[in-house]
C-alpha cells in the first residue's frame, strides 16, 4: 500500500521523526566528506604555495602583466620583482605575461625546464627565439612540460612570453643536460601512482570476477574496477603531459579535461550503482554531462568555461538528488548507506572545486592528488561492495531460511485443510483433523531435535452426553463434558496448554471436542500458530458441514475467512476486504468484463494480503518507516500468500495466488518483484488500484486518512507510473460512485 504522499500534519510528524532518527547518520556522512576534502585541499594548497621550490628552481623573476600582447613587447621599463617567498602571480583581466631572468654563466650545457598550466609560450634567450608553442595563436597547449637545451657560456637574458586566458602557473628550473628524457620522466611520482592505479584496477577486476561469480553483483564490482583502471589511464596521460614534451598539440589539453570530466561521471555512476533507485533518480544528468564534456574540444577558453558551468550544475544535481535518495533508503539491498553518502559528498566537493576553479581561472587541483582521491574513493567503495556481497549473501540465506520456516506451517495448514475437505462425512472429517494435527506436532518436534508421540481422542456430543468416536489407544479417561463446559463459555473455542490442547467444534445442535495430549516438550510458537489457524478455518467448515456445500465453495470460504483473521492482526476490520472486493467488482464491470470474471476477481481480491499471517504484529502496527529488515520481512508477504493459495486447485485460487503475489507491482517496474506493464497479471493490476485507494482513504498507524479529491489527484498523477493507465482511467471515470459505495459499506459496518 502506498506511503508516498501524506497530509500536511502527517508529513510534519514524518519530518520530525526523520529529524530525530536521521541526523546522526547525516552529520557523520557530511563530517567525513568535509574532513576528507579539507585534508585533500590542504595537501593541494601546501604543494602549490607552502612547499619550498626545488633545487635549481628559478623564482626571482621580473615580470609584467597586460591585457594586450603589444604592451609587454620591447624593453621592460617597469616590472614586479618575484622572490622565493613571493612568487609570480597573474593580474585579473591581464592574460598576457612577460617574465625575465638573467641566466648565470655556465661552463657546461644545461637543460631549462618550464612547466605551466597548459599556457602557450614564446621563449627568447638574448633576443633570439628558442621556443614557440602557439603563443599569440592558441588559447592553450597540449602539454605542460617544455624542455630547452642551453649551451654553456656567459650570462644571458631569458625572456618568457606567456598567454593564460584560464589558469596560470609557472615552474622553471635547470638540470644537467646529460640526464636523459626517460630518467627525468621516471623521477615524477605521478608515473608510479598512475601505474599503481592501473595494476590496482586490474587486480580489483580479477577479484571482482571471483566474488561476483557467486554473489550476482558483477555489475557493481566490474564498474568499480573499470573506474580504477580509467583513473590510472587518465593519470598516466596527465603524467605524460606534466613530465614530457610528447603531448604538444593543442587538442591534448581538452582531451585531458574530457578524461577528467568523464572520470568524474564514472565515479558518480559507480557510487550511485550501489542503490538502483538513486541511479534512476540522479543519473539523468550523466548522459547530458558527457555530451557537454565534449565542448572543450572546440579549443577555446569560452568553450572550456561553458563545459565547467554545465559540469558544475550536473554535479550539484546528481549530489543533491542522490543524497536525498540515500537518506531515504530503507532496504536491506542498500547497507552501508552512510559511507556511500560520505563518498558521494566528497566526490562532489572535489569535482566542484575543479570545475569552479576551471571556470574562474584559479587552476585545477593537482592531477596526482585528484587521481589519488579517486583511487581512495574506489578502494573504500570496493571494501563496501565486498561487505555488501558477504552481508547480502548471508542475509539472503537467512531470509530464505526464515521464509521457509514462516511458510512451512502455513503449508501444513493448507495441506491439513485439503485432506480434511476430502472427507464427506462428519466423523472421518474430525478424525482426519486429529491425526493430521498429531502428525504436524510430531514433525515439528523432530525438526527441533526432539521426539514425541502425541495422543489424540475425539468426543461427539449427542444430547447431554459425549460419545467417544476416536481414541488412538493412549488417551485415558478424557472428560469431554468438562472441556465442553469450559470452552463453551469462552469466545475462542480453543485452549492450548503447556503439553495439551483442546478444540470445540460446534453446529446448531451438535458439538465435538478434539483432545491432544503428551506434547512432552511444550507447544512452540509455530505449532500454536498451526493449531489456531487450522481451527479457525476448519470450525467454519464444520459449522456448514451439514449443508454439504461443494468442496470448492468451502475452500473459498475458509480462505476468505483466513484472510479476515489476517486483516484483524493489523487492527483493521473485515470492511477493508469487503471494500476491496466490492470496488474490484464495480471496476471490472466498468472495464467491460463479463460478470462471472468480475465476480471471480472480486472474491479473489479478498485474499490479497493473506500472506501477512507470517508478518509479526509489531511490524504491521509500527508507526513510521520500517527498518530495512522489517521492510524486507513485510515484502515477503506477497510470496507467502502465493505459496498458500497456489497449493489449491481451481480458477479462484489461480486468480487469488497471482493477485497475492503481484498486487504490489508498479506499472513502471519499481515494485517488489520488478515486473512491468503487461508482465503484471491483469487482476493484480486492478487490485493494485483499489487497494491503494482504500489504503489512502483509511487511517493507518503511519498516516492520517486522505481527502477524496487528493486520492483522485494521486491516481491521476501516478497513472502510467504506479498504476495501469487503462485501469486508472476507468477508476477516475466512476470515482464518485465507487467512493460513495465505500462510504455505504463503512456505514453498514459501523451500524452492526
Amino acid at each position: 500500500m502506498p506511503r508516498k504522499k501524506e497530509t500536511p500534519g502527517a508529513r510534519r510528524k514524518t519530518v520530525e521523526r526523520r529529524v530525530r532518527n536521521m541526523p546522526g547518520r547525516t552529520r557523520t556522512a557530511i563530517i567525513v566528506a568535509v574532513v576528507l576534502f579539507v585534508g585533500t585541499f590542504l595537501i593541494h594548497f601546501m604543494g602549490q604555495t607552502l612547499l619550498p621550490a626545488r633545487e635549481n628552481a628559478i623564482t626571482d623573476w621580473r615580470f609584467v602583466c597586460a591585457a594586450d600582447s603589444g604592451a609587454i613587447e620591447g624593453d621592460l621599463s617597469s616590472y614586479q620583482q618575484a622572490t622565493g617567498e613571493n612568487r609570480v602571480s597573474k593580474a585579473f583581466g591581464a592574460p598576457y605575461m612577460r617574465l625575465q631572468y638573467t641566466l648565470p654563466a655556465s661552463r657546461e650545457d644545461f637543460r631549462l625546464v618550464l612547466r605551466t598550466a597548459h599556457n602557450p609560450l614564446r621563449v627568447e634567450i638574448d633576443g633570439e627565439q628558442v621556443l614557440d608553442n602557439g603563443y599569440g595563436t592558441q588559447s592553450f597547449t597540449g602539454g605542460s612540460y617544455q624542455s630547452i637545451t642551453v649551451p654553456g657560456g656567459e650570462a644571458r637574458e631569458l625572456d618568457v612570453y606567456l598567454y593564460a586566458p584560464l589558469a596560470f602557473s609557472l615552474e622553471a628550473y635547470v638540470e644537467p643536460a646529460e640526464i636523459s628524457a626517460f630518467e627525468s620522466f621516471s623521477q615524477y611520482i605521478g608515473f608510479g601512482v598512475s601505474l599503481s592505479l592501473i595494476l590496482l584496477g586490474a587486480g580489483l577486476f580479477v577479484l571482482g570476477l571471483c566474488l561476483a561469480g557467486r554473489s550476482g553483483h558483477i555489475r557493481r564490482l566490474l564498474l568499480l574496477s573499470v573506474t580504477v583502471l580509467c583513473g590510472g589511464a587518465a593519470g598516466m596521460l596527465y603524467t605524460y603531459a606534466q613530465a614530457t614534451a610528447l603531448l604538444t598539440a593543442p587538442y591534448w589539453f581538452p582531451v585531458q579535461l574530457l578524461t577528467q570530466m568523464l572520470l568524474m561521471m564514472l565515479v558518480y555512476t559507480t557510487i550511485l550503482s550501489c542503490h538502483g533507485r538513486a541511479l534512476r533518480h540522479a543519473a539523468v544528468w550523466i548522459p547530458a554531462a558527457i555530451v557537454c564534456a565534449l565542448i572543450p574540444l572546440f579549443q577555446t577558453a569560452w568553450a572550456v568555461r561553458v563545459a565547467a558551468v554545465v559540469m558544475t550544475a550536473a554535479q550539484l544535481f546528481i549530489a543533491i538528488r542522490a543524497n536525498g535518495v540515500f537518506a531515504d533508503a530503507a532496504s536491506e539491498e542498500t547497507p552501508h548507506m552512510g559511507a556511500m553518502r560520505g563518498l558521494l559528498i566528497y566526490a562532489a566537493l572535489v569535482g566542484l572545486y575543479n570545475t569552479c576553479g576551471l571556470f574562474l581561472g584559479l587552476g585545477l587541483m593537482s592531477g596526482y592528488l585528484f587521481y589519488g582521491s579517486i583511487a581512495l574513493m574506489c578502494v573504500v567503495m570496493f571494501v563496501i561492495y565486498c561487505r555488501q556481497v558477504v552481508y547480502l549473501d548471508v542475509k539472503k540465506q537467512e531470509r530464505v531460511q526464515q521464509m521457509r520456516a514462516d511458510s512451512a506451517w502455513l503449508e501444513d495448514v493448507a495441506n491439513l485443510i485439503s485432506e480434511a475437505l476430502r472427507q464427506k462425512e462428519e466423523r472421518p472429517f474430525l478424525i482426519e483433523i486429529a491425526r493430521s494435527l498429531s502428525g504436524i506436532i510430531e514433525k515439528n518436534a523432530e525438526l527441533g531435535g526432539e521426539s514425541v508421540d502425541v495422543h489424540a481422542s475425539i468426543g461427539v456430543r449427542a444430547g447431554d452426553e459425549f460419545e467417544e468416536i476416536y481414541n488412538d489407544g493412549q488417551v485415558e479417561k478424557c472428560d469431554y463434558q468438562v472441556i465442553y463446559e469450559h470452552l463453551d463459555r469462552q469466545e475462542k473455542k480453543i485452549l492450548i496448554g503447556r503439553t495439551s490442547a483442546d478444540m470445540l467444534f460446534q453446529q446448531d445442535s451438535h458439538s465435538a471436542v478434539i483432545h491432544l495430549e503428551n506434547i512432552l516438550y511444550g507447544v512452540g510458537a509455530e505449532t500454536e500458530n498451526i493449531m489456531k489457524a487450522a481451527f479457525l478455518n476448519l470450525s467454519t467448515v464444520y459449522q456448514n458441514f451439514s449443508l454439504r456445500h461443494d468442496v470448492s465453495d468451502i475452500q473459498e470460504e475458509l480462505f476468505i475467512n483466513l484472510a479476515t483473521v489476517v486483516e484483524q492482526k493489523s487492527r483493521s476490520t473485515r470492511s477493508h476486504l469487503i471494500i476491496v472486493s466490492a470496488l474490484s467488482y464495480e471496476l471490472c464491470m466498468e472495464l467491460g468484463m463479463e460478470e462471472e470474471r468480475a465476480r471471480l476477481i472480486s472474491l479473489a481480491a479478498m485474499t490479497h494480503d493473506i500472506g501477512k499471517i507470517a508478518v509479526p504484529e509489531s511490524i504491521l502496527e509500527k508507526e513510521g518507516a520500517l527498518d530495512p529488515p522489517e521492510l524486507e520481512q513485510m515484502k515477503q508477504h506477497t510470496q507467502v500468500g502465493y505459496n498458500i493459495l497456489s497449493l489449491q486447485k481451481g480458477a479462484f485460487f489461480e486468480t487469488a495466488a497471482m493477485i497475492a503475489l503481484e498486487h504490489h507491482e508498479n506499472f513502471d517496474g519499481s515494485g517488489y518483484l520488478g515486473l512491468q506493464g503487461g508482465q503484471i497479471d491483469p487482476a493484480a493490476r486492478l487490485v493494485r488500484v483499489v487497494d491503494a485507494v482504500d489504503a489512502l482513504l483509511s487511517r493507518r498507524s503511519y498516516k492520517e486518512p486522505w481527502a477524496a479529491e487528493d486520492v483522485k489527484r494521486y491516481i491521476a498523477e501516478q497513472r502510467d507510473i504506479l498504476f495501469d493507465p487503462a485501469i486508472a482511467d476507468a477508476f477516475l471515470s466512476c470515482a464518485d460512485a465507487l467512493l460513495a459505495l465505500r462510504e455505504r459499506i463503512l456505514s453498514e459496518d459501523e451500524s452492526r
